[in-house]
C-alpha cells in the first residue's frame, strides 16, 4: 500500500461493476496516470468524444500508484 492510501486510512470502497453494456467513441482500459491524462486531452481535443476509462480496481491501482515510501 502507498504512503498515499496509508495516510487516508486505506483502499478506496470498490465500486459495483458497469451495469451492462455501454457504448464509447475510445475506450481506455486502464486508470494509472497514462490512461486518465490520454482520456484528459482526447476530452480536452474533441469535447464531443463519447471516452470510457475502465479500471479493475481503482484509478492508480497499478505501477502508477505504487511509489511506497519507507
Amino acid at each position: 500500500m502507498s504512503f498515499w492510501w496509508r495516510a487516508r486510512g486505506g483502499f478506496p470502497p470498490r465500486r459495483p461493476s458497469l451495469p451492462g453494456p455501454t457504448s464509447a467513441d475510445v475506450c481506455i482500459v486502464g486508470a494509472g496516470f497514462t490512461g486518465l491524462w490520454t482520456a484528459y486531452y482526447l476530452k480536452r481535443a474533441e469535447p464531443s468524444l463519447r471516452v470510457v476509462v475502465l479500471e479493475a480496481a481503482f484509478a492508480g491501482f497499478g505501477a502508477s500508484g505504487r511509489n511506497v515510501a519507507g
